[in-house]
């Protein structure tokens, strides 16, 4: 509705005042928002060694069009885990068993897929479960 109305107003313009018409110009303003969306996905390859007594987790592909980037972080069972060092790409951390951590960081947005590999703590692996989540900055 509001296209027809400028166009009649354009065209009534042009006929009220040819001389001025000539010199004025015409646009559209166009204006797109694309909402943040943020995946990890986590594909399990098997389990086994990969270099000394580190045990490979997979491999996850991360996903995130955030502009100001994101934290890649890891939770976990509080209190297990305590001594585990998480290996993921070239982003390595241990855990302390304080049940949460943050992987690695992102200063904008990314699209990756990295191997996962954990060498155990002193209790070795005491929780079933690590979840990976990405959290927009």
């Amino acid at each position: 509705m509001t296209r027809k109305l400028s166009m009649g107003l354009a065209g009534l313009i042009f006929v009220a005042a040819p001389t001025t018409a000539l010199a004025a110009s015409y646009g559209f303003n166009l204006f797109a928002r694309v909402a943040v969306h943020c995946t990890v996905n986590h594909q399990p390859t098997g389990f086994g060694a990969i270099q000394g007594d580190a045990v490979s987790l997979g491999m996850f592909r991360e996903y995130c069009n955030a502009p100001g980037g994101y934290e890649l972080v890891v939770t976990y069972a509080p209190g297990t885990l305590v001594g585990t060092r998480l290996i993921a790409g070239n982003d390595e951390i241990l855990l302390n068993g304080s049940g949460q951590a943050v992987l690695s960081r992102a200063q904008g947005p990314r699209v990756q897929e990295r191997p996962i590999a954990a060498v155990p703590g002193g209790n070795g692996f005491d929780s079933d479960h690590l979840d990976l989540q990405i959290i927009p900055s």
